[in-house]
């Protein structure tokens, strides 16, 4: 691999770290909101939790595809 490819696996596996820790920041906000007992109704709790582990398994696929473009590029 010469130092422009090099270079460009570095910059897609920063991104994808940046859009991975982005997807964990919104799992942990939701998870917050999910967790106040003040927020009502339940169900928006509910709401929030569904969303909380839709980011993670976001983050998981981000992460998949981290791995991928370590092995391939």
């Amino acid at each position: 691999m010469d130092e422009t490819d090099s270079q460009m696996k570095e910059k897609i596996i920063r991104e994808f770290e940046t859009m991975k820790s982005l997807e964990l920041s919104a799992r942990d906000l939701y998870a917050r909101i999910a967790a106040d007992p003040s927020i009502e109704p339940p169900k928006v709790r509910n709401t929030f939790a569904t969303l909380a582990k839709d980011e993670q398994k976001h983050a998981d696929v981000v992460a998949e595809i981290i791995g991928i473009v370590t092995g391939a590029l």
